[in-house]
């Protein structure tokens, strides 16, 4: 299957023009002046949106939603794979009953494509690929104010959505090559429809584990990310990992405490894990996390919530254990 072709499948699933993107992108602006506004009157320092609104995701899946589906799942495929096998996958018995339940049921009076009822199937029976959401990344920046952004596994962009919206510097990197035209394209249009003058968002493919972060001038004093989760989603370009330990070792502690280390005194370290990433690498090299915000998104094939961790640098804080 060639580009077109995926993209033709993309647009069938979601079909967002470049009017609505615009009208969503405003429309998230407009609700965060709202929220800062609310909560300056009220004399708090955070926002808080409701977790099941959508403004912003319109943003993010214009640019990216296309590459978001070459993301592999359970079996080690991806949705273009599930959607050119599909009369493989119906021999799949539990496939196969919720493609009928969809038929006489849920779908019934037909008002769902082809293309969206073998999305959500997928979705249901190999893997949902998450977006981290905009307002909640415009949440974070609100409670802890930063300067400059560093995001080292960027995805699908969300944060950086999120960091434009509030006109913060943000510096996102991801390996995955397949995204260099989405971010070009994407930073293009946050940098157009910014106040800033300077180029605030700036989104660059490369390998987070071995870049110097030494030479992000002047430096950054938040670093926000969500990584890849143990082998529960294989993004495209991702190193393989033979097992969670090796993961550990050469991924999750060298990127964690490289990115800690230059981070600026006084910075704020804030991590989207899940509990077993967290009780397995972020306890024994930060201790426990000072803060934590409810995620408010979608479950991850574990029945709990997601949560966001917080440590904050002190002027002389050092990573608690060498691993």
């Amino acid at each position: 299957m060639n580009n077109d072709e995926k993209q033709i499948i993309a647009n069938k699933i979601k079909c967002i023009s470049e009017t609505c993107m615009k009208n969503d992108y405003e429309m998230l602006k407009n609700m965060m002046a709202a929220a800062t506004t609310t909560a300056a009157e009220a004399n708090v320092s955070s926002v808080e949106f409701n977790e099941r609104c959508r403004v912003g995701n319109n943003v993010v899946d214009f640019f990216t939603f296309r590459e978001r589906l070459e993301t592999r799942g359970k079996y080690n495929i991806n949705f273009y794979d599930f959607f050119t096998n599909i009369e493989e996958f119906k021999k799949k018995k539990f496939i196969q009953t919720m493609l009928t339940y969809y038929e006489t049921t849920k779908n019934a009076r037909g008002l769902k494509n082809e293309c969206i009822v073998l999305k959500e199937v997928y979705n249901i029976c190999i893997s949902a690929i998450n977006i981290f959401r905009p307002l909640l990344a415009i949440e974070v920046y609100q409670r802890f104010k930063p300067r400059r952004i560093l995001d080292f596994s960027a995805g699908w962009g969300g944060r950086a959505v999120g960091a434009a919206v509030c006109n913060i510097s943000y510096f996102g990197i991801d390996i995955n090559a397949g995204l260099h035209d989405p971010y070009n394209k994407m930073s293009a249009f946050l940098n157009a429809n910014s106040s800033s003058s300077n180029n605030l968002i700036n989104l660059l493919i490369a390998d987070a584990v071995s870049y110097d972060y030494s030479t992000i001038v002047p430096g950054y004093d938040m670093v926000f990310t969500s990584p890849p989760y143990y082998f529960i989603e294989k993004y495209s370009h991702n190193n393989n990992y033979a097992s969670k330990d090796e993961m550990d070792q050469q991924f999750y502690i060298p990127l964690f405490s490289n990115t800690y280390k230059h981070l600026l005194p006084g910075g704020t370290f804030v991590l989207n894990v899940n509990n077993e990433i967290y009780k397995r690498v972020c306890l024994a090299l930060f201790g426990p996390a000072e803060q934590t915000m409810n995620c408010k998104k979608s479950k991850r094939q574990n029945d709990y919530r997601e949560m966001i961790y917080i440590w904050k640098k002190k002027q002389k804080n050092k990573i608690k254990y060498n691993l």
